[in-house]
């Protein structure tokens, strides 16, 4: 069987079981119902959708709509081809699973010796990948935006790249992952600040001229999303797009003192860290698994190596200066960009806890899955370091691995799907559909303005 058929093979089979786990997570607490209504609209109404996400700040009772078209159109449009309940979850599948593939692809480019297919399966049963690009929840929709945006990052730094791309094309995909998330996530500020890098690295390297290149492929790159947000600044302000400094606060000491949290969720993004998935808190945690007690071994398994991997990426990775003279490697000519690398995610991380200093909004984990792609080209690194040193007992590991994860989310979605899934209450949101009313599903939030 050719490479190709097996990737086909794979892909059907995880987009299916991806959709399927999508579909059994919540579906009717406030954000994800008001994400699917915002799509539900604009297919119920065909009014332009100048807002998207809401942003509220539970604290201060501040809320803000989220400029830009591209959620109602991505939730609603797939309305008009196939006018089902799951239509929304199906398209979303597909971008998300292509975005894994795409970054699964550059991974290998990267590491060679790590089997494609493998990195593709890897990448698409993690729990962050599964529980936040699966369902309706806006941040779900920043996996595809972030692949493009980082895989683009890393070949526009000539320290970085291994010159997978051309760097106008780089540059093009970091314009639009920008302003594609931009419309999705508030995190997206997160992002400006890897575009400046990368400029100032190209013009320290190559002058004004390659500098001047990249900005004009940048631009280039973000017109098909930034047509979908001009409409909303011209018509209502270009102060929309930072949301008035609603979030902003001076020093939150409270955020000061999560930087331990913060570095362990940072972390834990490439990792199987499973626990805030299954329940808000152990007891919720230890009833499920007392409900379907076969879970307990794949979930006692998950939970253990997660740890271990959050270690793992701790040790080899961020602290390696400190302890590489115990460690069988050192730097390897074959790829250079390794140090640099690790030296930028130390500071991204830095950029990220300080961040959080002048924000109202707590650090909860989803606020940085914006940075998932590149915590995990970072963790295949040293995923790849301990492959070189046993590979028979690492890919057998990692192949048993992917078994529990697997087994243990197969056994959620069954938990889950007649409980909180959309399939509680199926007949209601057909009849939305068919009537082309959102409101016989539920009404937008009173102070929205679409």
């Amino acid at each position: 069987m050719s490479n190709r058929v097996k990737f086909i093979i794979l892909y059907l089979f995880l987009f299916a079981f991806r959709t399927a786990y999508g579909l059994s997570l919540k579906f009717w607490e406030s954000d994800e119902l008001q994400t699917y209504l915002i799509g539900l609209k604009w297919y119920s109404t065909h009014a332009w959708p100048f807002f998207g996400p809401d942003l509220i700040v539970d604290d201060t009772h501040f809320f803000f709509q989220i400029p830009g078209a591209l959620e109602g159109l991505i939730v609603g449009t797939p309305f008009f081809l196939l006018p089902i309940p799951e239509a929304p979850f199906l398209f979303l599948n597909q971008l998300s699973l292509s975005a894994i593939a795409f970054l699964s692809w550059y991974i290998s480019k990267r590491l060679p010796k790590i089997p494609y297919l493998f990195v593709f399966a890897w990448i698409a049963l993690l729990p962050w990948t599964l529980n936040d690009s699966t369902h309706m929840y806006n941040p779900c929709y920043l996996l595809i935006g972030s692949v493009l945006f980082f895989v683009g990052f890393l070949e526009a730094v000539p320290t970085l790249s291994i010159k997978a791309l051309s760097s106008q094309l780089a540059f093009a995909l970091m314009g639009f992952g920008l302003f594609w998330n931009m419309q999705f996530h508030f995190s997206w500020i997160l992002l400006p600040p890897f575009v400046l890098f990368a400029f100032f690295t190209q013009w320290h390297k190559s002058g004004f001229i390659k500098l001047f290149r990249g900005i004009g492929f940048l631009l280039a790159g973000s017109i098909v999303p930034a047509a979908f947000l001009l409409p909303t600044l011209l018509t209502y302000g270009w102060h929309n797009l930072l949301g008035g400094g609603g979030t902003f606060q001076f020093i939150n000491w409270a955020n000061v003192k999560q930087i331990i949290t913060m570095l362990a969720r940072f972390l834990s993004q490439a990792c199987f860290e499973m626990p805030q998935f299954v329940g808000e808190h152990t007891k919720d945690r230890f009833a499920l698994m007392n409900e379907a007690p076969w879970l307990y071994l794949p979930g006692i398994f998950l939970l253990l190596v997660g740890w271990l991997q959050a270690v793992a990426l701790l040790f080899l990775g961020l602290f390696e200066p400190f302890i590489w003279p115990f460690l069988r490697w050192k730097k390897n000519p074959r790829r250079p960009e390794e140090f640099p690398l690790f030296r930028l995610i130390r500071l991204v991380f830095l950029m990220l806890y300080m961040s959080f200093w002048f924000t109202y909004k707590a650090p909860v984990a989803h606020a940085y899955f914006i940075l998932f792609p590149l915590v995990t080209v970072f963790s295949f690194y040293i995923w790849n370091k301990l492959f070189e040193t046993k590979p028979s007992f690492w890919g057998t590991f990692g192949k048993i691995a992917l078994a529990m994860s697997f087994l243990f989310h197969l056994g959620f979605l069954v938990e889950m799907m007649p409980k909180r899934s959309l399939y509680s209450n199926r007949p209601l949101i057909v009849r939305a559909i068919q009537e082309k009313d959102y409101r016989i599903l539920a009404v937008r939030r009173p102070q929205s303005i679409y």
